[in-house]
């Protein structure tokens, strides 16, 4: 039977087409299942290179083929030269070295992850690889799943040290702000305690000063040995200077009692001293303290009235204050570029009182026959140190 067209027709022909047979279906889909697998595989090893340093060539060309066909990019150093070389490059974030070239590749451990190659895995292989800091150690015959494994495993280590490190580095910053403030808070108490020991080393001084002063004068019971006893120790604790003594008199001014001239002429001291007592001992009365003036600004705001004669000085005021009653007024002062000492006016201050005591102590002495409320009669006249002390009190001041 010929049909229209001319062309022979062929009755239960069969065509088969040898690449869709099963067994080549067969093999087309393993081989497409194993690409699939391998894809992700190698999209996840993209930036891992691999530097394998062996001397061996068969040994190393077997493991760089291995890992390459797991999807690793790799680099070969056949010398340790080679392999510093390379990783001084920055090339390769793994680095498998052979144990008979580990010695000679000391920046080894500046690659992320280290990895021993022995012949042989026992004790002696862990040893050495701990010797040589290495993260893992293993045989150079292993399957490319094994350093699978080794580089996981090293990653989940460094993941835990840096963890760890982080933690770590918080508690040094905790640590360290805490030495900061703890260092703050020494120095702070040391320089308090600096700061107490000169006061209380000043208060022993002056209370030792006190303490001689008290012994040295409380037999004087003669108004004008008294007062140059009390200057001539003055000047011996606190140094050369100009000194005055005032003294209020029964008709209510003050008067010079004694005085030391330093530095100021001959001819006008007495004469400065007589202007000062009309201004200083009444302005010291109404301060009631011991003050310390230093430069002219200071003086003339404390004292305004003695500027023009004392100047540009450092000068050192007190009152003798005893039951209320203001018996004396103590000046010093000299030039600003020899300042007092640095307890001077703690030292004045204990001074003037114990000075106003035995003042109080004269003159109970000397007005025995009078009443208290006539004192300071004016007129009164002072006794000489000869007349006998009549009653068992008098007797007991001089004791």
């Amino acid at each position: 039977m010929t049909p229209k067209s001319g062309r022979p027709c062929v009755e239960n022909q069969v065509r088969t087409y040898p690449h869709l047979d099963a067994p080549n279906m067969a093999a087309r889909k393993a081989k497409s299942a194993k690409e699939c697998e391998t894809r992700p595989v190698a999209k996840a090893h993209q930036g891992v290179l691999v530097l394998v340093a062996h001397p061996v060539r068969a040994r190393r060309e077997m493991i760089v083929r291995s890992l390459t066909g797991f999807g690793y990019e790799c680099r070969s150093a056949p010398t340790a030269a080679c392999a510093e070389a390379s990783i001084g490059e920055g090339v390769g974030s793994i680095l498998l070295m052979a144990e008979s070239i580990a010695d000679e590749i000391p920046s080894a451990r500046s690659v992320e992850t280290v990895i021993l190659l022995c012949e042989k895995t026992d004790t002696r292989a862990a040893r050495r690889a701990l010797e040589l800091r290495c993260d893992d150690f293993a045989d150079e015959k292993c399957e490319p799943n094994e350093f699978e494994s080794m580089f996981l495993r090293a990653a989940a280590a460094r993941g835990s040290a840096s963890a760890r490190e982080r933690r770590l580095r918080g508690l040094c910053r905790k640590l360290n702000a805490s030495r900061r403030e703890l260092s703050n808070e020494l120095t702070r108490l040391c320089s308090e305690m600096t700061e107490s020991y000169a006061e209380l080393a000043g208060k022993i001084d002056t209370v030792a000063i006190a303490g001689e002063f008290t012994g040295l004068i409380r037999q004087e019971i003669e108004l004008e040995s008294l007062m140059r006893t009390s200057l001539e120790f003055l000047l011996a604790k606190l140094g050369s200077t100009n000194a005055a003594l005032f003294l209020p008199s029964s008709s209510g001014d003050w008067t010079l009692g004694a005085y030391v001239n330093y530095d100021r002429a001959k001819d006008s001291a007495e004469m400065m001293l007589d202007h000062l007592a009309d201004t200083v001992p009444c302005r010291m009365d109404e301060i009631g303290s011991t003050v310390l003036l230093e430069g002219e600004a200071q003086v003339k705001r404390a004292l305004p009235g003695a500027v023009e004669w004392l100047g540009d000085c450092t000068v050192l005021a007190a009152p003798a204050a005893h039951e209320g009653e203001t018996l004396a007024c103590v000046l010093l002062f000299r030039d600003r570029s020899v300042p007092f000492p640095e307890h001077a006016r703690e030292t004045l201050e204990s001074l003037s009182k114990i000075l106003a005591s035995q003042f109080g102590r004269v003159i109970k002495v000397h007005h025995r026959h009078l009443p208290r409320e006539e004192w300071a009669s004016p007129g009164d006249p002072f006794p000489s140190h000869s007349e006998e002390l009549e009653d068992q009190d008098d007797r007991d001041l001089l004791a």
